[in-house]
């Protein structure tokens, strides 16, 4: 499983300033891959009400250069964002979107149990997907810039537009790093690669 914090602050500017920023980021990463893609966030919400301030559930497939499938736990305390990572097949997803969760019961990985108990003991169960046009920039050091040029909520087999024509939604991702010595009390943990930047 991989784990990944960092410090979030987001707001919406026009694409104009999103223009100007890309260009602006571009002359400063020469030579850095730009990360473009679609991503597919299925959420999943808790159906019981004695249950609050819990984790978001995610299942997530991300469709461009390196298209990848995963499970993601995320938690937000304020400005500071941790998430859990966890890869899955493209059968597994297809499994857990149709609800059936039986063979994730004793699946090794933690994430994975995670999700099943989730669902069978505190009524978590799958809302809607949320698909984002999104391009990542790295910034400096482990920090990057994330511009989600086109969010949608898709209601029955239609998509809402959930930005306006001229807005662009930006996100500046600032690394927070956890010391080695509590990563290695924790199980089946390890630092999320640059591969994961903040998708």
């Amino acid at each position: 499983m991989k784990y990944l914090t960092y410090y979030e602050n987001s707001e919406i500017i026009s694409t104009k300033d999103h223009r100007e920023a890309t260009e602006k980021l571009s002359k400063k990463n020469k030579g850095k891959e730009v990360q473009r893609f679609i991503l597919h966030k299925y959420a999943f919400v808790f159906s019981l009400d004695e249950v609050e301030d819990a984790s978001q559930y995610y299942l997530c497939k991300k469709q461009g250069d390196r298209p990848e499938i995963y499970l993601e736990k995320k938690n937000v305390q304020g400005n500071l964002v941790c998430k859990q990572i966890e890869s899955i097949t493209q059968a597994e997803s297809e499994r857990i979107l149709k609800g059936q969760l039986e063979w994730m019961k004793g699946d090794e990985r933690p994430l994975v149990r995670d999700l099943y108990l989730q669902s069978t003991l505190n009524g978590l169960t799958y809302s809607h997907m949320m698909e984002f046009e999104r391009e990542v920039y790295h910034y400096e050091k482990q920090d990057y810039v994330v511009f989600d040029k086109a969010v949608r909520r898709q209601v029955d087999h239609y998509f809402l537009e959930c930005l306006f024509e001229d807005d662009v939604q930006v996100r500046v991702r600032r690394a927070k790093t956890i010391p080695r010595y509590i990563l290695n009390m924790l199980v089946n943990i390890e630092p999320a690669s640059e591969q994961w930047a903040y998708a």
